[in-house]
């Protein structure tokens, strides 16, 4: 018995608590879907979101990280990010008239390909540790691409936006596949020695936080995930790191140390 329940604290509850109810935000998310109730589905998962990098702060404040905590994020992740997204983008297209007959099969195989790439990029990270991986995300993080899908639809329903910019969602699936599992950099929102970059990055998680659970204002959560996406790629592709075993020389963009503060989401 000793192997089955070995010693634990109750400090390991808290991250954890936080990732199991990411989870069920999850697969709430999917249940609301198959009932239509697809701007609920799509909070579910930016709350996920939310909860995402709660569990990291605190499993870290806590000093309550633990292997078992890196799994259980993982599988947490592949619900909210990967089957809830997809189950949205499913539920949602499939009785439209652009997608009966092969065009339905094609919305399969777009979400299919979403999930399988979710799946494979948390496995990749949960066995890699990459040079500068406190830095830098590798390909695109899986919580992001879940946020992007969620306020996209929100900004869409709110916005009235034309039907063609939901039709083509199975393309966006597809973009974020392969920008999951690619080796493109991000940098990760981290406290740096720049005040103004500091106050503008600790201002859009506040902002996150207040806008996600009252349900105010999709369109804004939808621009600073896109301003994120593209000006750290960007960033990166203009000034790419050094990622060695080697200390960094003085870079154009101050440099966050690996003890600084991490602002982005847990997810992988």
């Amino acid at each position: 018995m000793g192997t089955l329940l070995p010693k634990f604290h109750p400090k390991f509850l808290v991250p954890n608590a936080f990732t199991a109810f990411s989870m069920l935000f999850g697969l709430a998310s999917v249940a609301a879907s198959a009932r239509g109730e697809f701007a609920l589905a799509a909070w579910m998962v930016l709350w996920g979101v939310l909860l995402d990098k709660l569990d990291g702060s605190a499993a870290r404040l806590l000093k309550a990280s633990s292997p078992f905590g890196v799994q259980y994020d993982s599988f947490a992740d592949f619900v909210a990010f990967g089957i809830a997204p997809a189950g949205l983008a499913y539920y949602r297209l499939r009785d439209l008239p652009e997608f009966q007959g092969p065009a339905f099969w094609a919305l399969v195989a777009t979400t299919g390909l979403y999930v399988v790439a979710v799946s494979a990029r948390l496995a990749r990270f949960n066995i890699s540790d990459p040079p500068g991986g406190d830095k830098y995300f590798y390909g695109i993080p899986t919580t992001l691409m879940g946020a992007l899908a969620a306020s996209f639809y929100l900004t869409w329903e709110s916005q009235g936006l034309p039907m063609g910019a939901l039709t083509a969602f199975p393309i966006y699936l597809v973009i974020a596949s392969f920008l999951m599992v690619s080796s493109i950099k991000l940098p990760k929102l981290k406290l740096r020695t720049n005040v103004a970059l500091n106050v503008f990055q600790i201002a859009n998680v506040v902002a996150a936080y207040i806008i996600a659970p009252l349900k105010l204002w999709p369109e804004v959560l939808f621009a600073q995930a896109v301003t994120y996406v593209v000006v750290g790629v960007v960033w990166c592709l203009i000034y790419p790191p050094r990622l060695s075993a080697e200390p960094e020389a003085a870079a154009p963009a101050p440099e966050a140390t690996a003890e600084a503060a991490d602002l982005s989401p847990a997810g992988r």
